[in-house]
C-alpha cells in the first residue's frame, strides 16, 4: 500500500475539517519537504497537483509558509538527512509565471502611480487657492490649439480626396 498523499487543496481541506494534528518539515538533502500527522491516515506528504510527487521546497522559510498558510500551528523538524554542502534543488522554469508575474508588477507600479496622481488631483481640488477653468474656456483654447496645428502641417492631397 502506498503512502498517503495531499496536494495543497486536500491538505486546507483536511486542515479544515480537524483531521490534521502538526507538520514535519523533512530535509533530505538540499531540499525540504512537508508530511502532514493525520487523525487518519497517519502520515501523508504535500505533493504537486499536477504529478502527484513529493512537492520540494529549495527554501525551510518557504515550506514553512506553507504550513502556516495552511493553517497547521504545530510540528517539528526532521533534520537528519540535511546536508548543508549539498546542492540546491534546480529552481523551475516556468517563462509562462515570469511573464504573468512582470506583467502583474508592472500593473501594480502604473497602479501606484495613477492613484498617487489621482490623490493629488484630490487634494488640488481642495486647495482653497486652486483656480477652476470652466469647460468652455478649455475646450474653446483646445480649438485654437488644434487649428494653428493643422496651419502648420503640410497640406498633402491623397488620390480621391479634395
Amino acid at each position: 500500500m502506498g503512502r498517503a498523499s495531499f496536494d495543497l487543496s486536500q491538505a486546507s481541506a483536511a486542515v479544515k475539517a480537524g483531521g490534521v494534528l502538526s507538520a514535519i518539515l523533512r530535509a533530505d538533502k538540499g531540499s525540504f519537504y512537508i508530511e502532514l500527522e493525520t487523525r487518519e491516515a497517519g502520515v501523508a506528504e504535500l505533493v504537486t497537483s499536477n504529478g502527484r510527487e513529493r512537492r520540494s521546497f529549495r527554501d525551510p522559510g518557504q515550506a514553512l509558509k506553507v504550513v502556516r498558510e495552511l493553517g497547521v500551528a504545530t510540528g517539528r523538524f526532521a533534520l537528519e538527512e540535511w546536508d548543508t554542502r549539498a546542492p540546491k534543488a534546480k529552481a523551475w522554469d516556468r517563462p509562462d509565471q515570469s511573464a504573468h508575474m512582470k506583467e502583474k508588477h508592472q500593473r501594480a507600479d502604473h497602479d501606484a502611480e495613477f492613484e498617487a496622481d489621482v490623490l493629488q488631483a484630490l487634494a488640488e481640488a481642495d486647495d482653497p487657492n486652486t483656480r477652476f477653468i470652466p469647460h468652455e474656456q478649455v475646450m474653446a483654447r483646445l480649438d485654437a490649439k488644434l487649428a494653428e496645428i493643422q496651419k502648420k502641417a503640410p497640406q498633402t492631397k491623397r488620390k480621391g480626396h479634395a
